[in-house]
């Protein structure tokens, strides 16, 4: 540490880098130590404002992520309450359904709420309750998170990184796109998507390709809709027979009178900022289609807000990336969280934290 405390730089505004800020500035115990979030576009532009929010506690069991979702989970109750979730973000617990429908259907049930279409669902379960299953608004969530960060001396500084520079193997700066440098004790990578780029700049001196899975996106389409009547807190996860095809739209409704949709995923090229984001025409018709189907009268009445895209961040081995770089000192990496990254912002951004401030 130096005399002046450590300076942290955070890569990346997303909701990842945002839980990491303000976890830092919440158990920092040094009062001078700097944090600085560089974010290229703007906070929680990316997939952290066009997600779902969709939090599980046990839908990560038997895998790998099991004990990072579950105490996530934990965490992001007891935020709700400290930041007066409810109101600032719309957190709430919620009943959730695994509903398949078809447009042939021969055995119809009842639907599970009301504002389901009679005579498309065919059968339906619970898989998730509302000590199991919980949503909030994930853009409201990451500004949030900034704002406790900030009021608790974070910086936020809007630039692009353009790579890093070392000490020998410590880390010393990050060159940004305004010709400057900003010094760096610590360096975290929670560049979502963008990440593949950043882990480039952390190949061995000795030439050696390094060994970390690479980090790309996966692009999910998704509308905003608001019905002009209350929808009840089912959030439903759908597989939809169209005849020739199958889709799997998910369905959010929010507290704040809106509904989110989303689906539709394709491979296409990460495009360089989030302000280059286009989706696909052709998904964003067929998102509205399906509502249309399930749900005519109220979803497919309902007014479209915003029709969107997001790259979700996805390294090759499907796992997230958290933790220090072996053979550096002083960088950490936080990303390829794929589609759990709300969920596990929370206790990323607590792990990462702890691992920066007490070493473990």
């Amino acid at each position: 540490m130096s005399e002046a405390g450590q300076r942290v730089v955070i890569l990346g505004g997303g909701v990842i880098g945002s839980s990491i800020a303000y976890h830092i500035t919440l158990l920092n115990k040094d009062p001078n130590l700097k944090v600085t979030v560089v974010e290229q576009t703007a906070i929680g532009c990316a997939a952290s404002g066009k997600a779902g929010g969709f939090l599980s506690y046990d839908w990560c069991d038997k895998g790998p992520l099991q004990d990072l979702a579950r105490k996530s989970f934990k965490l992001h109750a007891e935020l709700a309450k400290t930041l007066n979730g409810k109101k600032r973000y719309d957190y709430r617990v919620v009943d959730t359904l695994e509903v398949t429908a078809s447009t042939k259907a021969v055995s119809v049930k009842p639907p599970p709420t009301d504002w389901l279409k009679p005579g498309v669902i065919t059968k339906y379960k619970s898989i998730g309750t509302t000590q199991t299953t919980a949503q909030l608004h994930p853009y409201k969530f990451t500004k949030t998170l900034i704002e406790e960060a900030e009021s608790r001396g974070a910086e936020v500084r809007i630039a692009s990184a353009q790579g890093l520079e070392f000490d020998k193997y410590k880390a010393s700066g990050v060159r940004l796109s305004t010709n400057e440098t900003i010094p760096a004790d610590i360096i975290i990578i929670a560049m979502g998507p963008w990440s593949g780029e950043a882990l480039s700049w952390l190949a061995k001196k000795s030439g050696r390709a390094f060994q970390l899975p690479n980090v790309s996106g996966q692009r999910a389409h998704s509308i905003v809709v608001r019905p002009t009547v209350e929808i009840s807190a089912h959030v439903c996860f759908v597989t939809l027979n169209l005849g020739r095809r199958f889709s799997q739209p998910e369905i959010y409704p929010r507290p704040n009178g809106e509904v989110y949709v989303s689906g539709e995923c394709d491979e296409s090229p990460l495009p360089a900022t989030a302000n280059d984001y286009v989706p696909n025409p052709t998904a964003i018709k067929n998102l509205k289609n399906n509502i249309n189907t399930l749900s005519p009268d109220i979803l497919g009445n309902a007014t479209v807000l915003r029709e969107q895209c997001c790259y979700m961040p996805i390294s090759d081995d499907d796992k997230p990336l958290i933790g220090k770089v072996p053979w550096l000192d002083g960088v950490y990496l936080a990303t390829g969280h794929s589609v759990w990254g709300i969920l596990n912002s929370s206790g990323t951004g607590r792990v990462i934290a702890e691992m920066v401030l007490e070493g473990q």
